[in-house]
């Protein structure tokens, strides 16, 4: 879970580098996820517009950044770097 608001859009950027890099699939039946994910914007100074970001969209980004952290940990816990 994110502490401040840089954490939250770092994770943000993860959600939307993991589609761009097709490694985030959402299953077409999960529509709440998917509206939420459409409807979130950038502000124009290019920072996370917080007004649109829902708690689907929300907790997939927290999601997501969990995942890349614990693949960095297990990495790192391997020697790999």
């Amino acid at each position: 879970m994110p502490t401040s608001r840089k954490e939250f859009e770092r994770n943000m950027h993860f959600l939307a580098e993991g589609f761009e890099k097709d490694q985030v699939k959402i299953n077409r039946s999960n529509s709440k996820s998917i509206k939420g994910i459409k409807n979130a914007r950038l502000a124009p100074n290019k920072r996370a517009n917080l007004n649109t970001v829902d708690e689907s969209a929300r907790l997939m980004a927290n999601t997501i950044a969990n995942m890349v952290q614990q693949k960095e940990f297990k990495s790192k816990e391997n020697g790999e770097e």
